[in-house]
C-alpha cells in the first residue's frame, strides 16, 4: 500500500512539473543583410520560463508595413538558456518584387511594421510542441542595418 502511494505522489508531482512552456518573447531584429536572394539577420527573442528549451526550427512568413518580405527557415537546433535573451541567425528566401518597396520606404522612416506569422517547434526532454507564432510590433529597421 505505501509503495502505491508513493508512486501516486510521484506521478503526481512529474505531472505538476510537466506545464506548457510559456511563449518566447519577440525583442528585435539586428545585422540585416542581404545576400544571393536572401535577407540575413539575426532575430532576438526572450525566454520566460524557469528551464532551457531547444528550438528544433522554425517555419515563420516574415512582413513589413504589411507588405510579405519572404519565407523564414531554422533548420537546425537553438539553444535557448533560461529566463533570458537569445539570438537565432535566420535566412530570409525574399519576395524581391516586394523588397524596393520596402527599401524606399526604409529610406524615408526607419520605424516599420514588422510582423512574423507561422510556427516554430521547441522543446525540452525530446517532447517538442509546435508553437503557432503570430507577432506585430514597430522596430527600428535601421538600427538593424546598423545605420
Amino acid at each position: 500500500m505505501k509503495q502505491v502511494i508513493f508512486a501516486l505522489i510521484v506521478v503526481l508531482f512529474g505531472a505538476a512539473s510537466c506545464r506548457q512552456p510559456k511563449d518566447l518573447v519577440y525583442k528585435s531584429v539586428q545585422n540585416f543583410g542581404l545576400q544571393k536572394g536572401k535577407a540575413l539577420m539575426d532575430i532576438s527573442f526572450y525566454n520566460p520560463n524557469r528551464y532551457k528549451l531547444k528550438l528544433k526550427n522554425a517555419d515563420l512568413e516574415v512582413f513589413l508595413n504589411g507588405a510579405r518580405l519572404g519565407k523564414m527557415n531554422v533548420n537546425k537546433a537553438v539553444a535557448i538558456p533560461r529566463m533570458d535573451t537569445f539570438t537565432v541567425p535566420v535566412s530570409i528566401d525574399v519576395d524581391l518584387k516586394n523588397l524596393l518597396p520596402n527599401a524606399l520606404q526604409l529610406a524615408f522612416s526607419s520605424d516599420m511594421s514588422v510582423k512574423l506569422q507561422g510556427n516554430l517547434k521547441a522543446g525540452r526532454h525530446g517532447v517538442y510542441k509546435s508553437v503557432p507564432v503570430n507577432y506585430e510590433g514597430k522596430q527600428d529597421i535601421r538600427k538593424g542595418l546598423g545605420w
